[in-house]
């Protein structure tokens, strides 16, 4: 009889360890959707930040470690997901792998208008733009469904013009405190909190933006079906000049590339001079 119970004990032992271990990170759903990876999954581990290729993208819900998110399409459609316990590899459907041989595609410009024979109003060559353009995340974000880049919803937080390297401080400043020039830029995307991987965007994303068919400002509204405004799809947005994070190597000390967003012109400025600031994450 004794035996019989020691062993009874032993087999809840059992139990009790099996039931309490985690499960695998399930994924339900990983394809790709108006031009982002799509991640629906359960069994992370409850109430962990679930990161994508590196990026912070959600919070996994405490009751059963269930997340879903919208990040970038891998270049080789394989993502990597963690939520800092285990780490997988995910497998995106209706993917197309970036080689040598099939390249990036480019989008269009967003010029509709035809102003000569063979120009690009009558072309409108490129990859066609998703509807809508832009997604509000209700965290103070924002998503490209173009190019997969998260913005900071907030597009002039320190609420002035700033030098090139106040401009990458800002942004130091929204990683660690969540605020520009001590302004709160409503950043609460991070399961309430603000996230810490925001970057000053370089050249060419920055000009991402641009939407061709408008001036002043030269971008488009959140559906992506006509012009953008100070409110659409950003707050705040200024129709004025933008600092990327590129420096011009003509001038490598003394200058870098930032965007005007009164005509969708790049230019090449002074460090010392001043420009408006907006975040981004994401991307490869």
């Amino acid at each position: 009889m004794k035996q019989f119970i020691e062993t009874i004990v032993v087999l809840l032992g059992l139990v009790i360890f099996f039931s309490s271990a985690q499960a695998a990170i399930n994924i339900e759903v990983a394809e790709v959707q108006n031009a982002f990876a799509f991640v629906k999954g359960n069994d992370a581990a409850r109430g962990a930040q679930i990161t994508w290729d590196g990026n912070a993208v959600t919070t996994a819900n405490k009751n059963n470690g269930g997340f879903s998110f919208n990040g970038s399409v891998p270049a080789d459609c394989i993502g990597v997901l963690s939520d800092g316990v285990s780490t997988i590899n995910v497998q995106v459907l209706n993917c197309t792998p970036v080689s040598a041989a099939a390249p990036a595609p480019v989008p269009k410009t967003g010029q509709t208008t035809s102003f000569a024979t063979g120009d690009d109003g009558a072309l409108k060559k490129g990859v066609a733009w998703p509807t809508p353009r832009f997604t509000d995340n209700s965290n103070g974000t924002i998503t490209d469904k173009l190019t997969g880049l998260i913005w900071l919803k907030n597009a002039n937080c320190p609420g002035t013009v700033r030098t090139w390297q106040t401009a990458l401080n800002d942004v130091a400043s929204l990683n660690s405190a969540g605020t520009m020039n001590s302004n709160n830029c409503g950043d609460t995307s991070n399961g309430g909190s603000h996230q810490t991987d925001w970057r000053l965007p370089n050249i060419r994303e920055l000009h991402s933006l641009v939407d061709f068919a408008f001036f002043n400002p030269a971008i488009s509204n959140a559906a992506g079906t006509g012009q953008g405004t100070s409110s659409d799809p950003f707050s705040s947005f200024q129709a004025s000049g933008y600092w990327s994070s590129t420096t011009s190597a003509g001038a490598a000390s003394t200058s870098a590339w930032g965007v005007g967003f009164l005509f969708g012109d790049v230019f090449g400025s002074g460090k010392s001079g001043t420009g408006f600031v907006l975040a981004v994450r994401g991307g490869s």
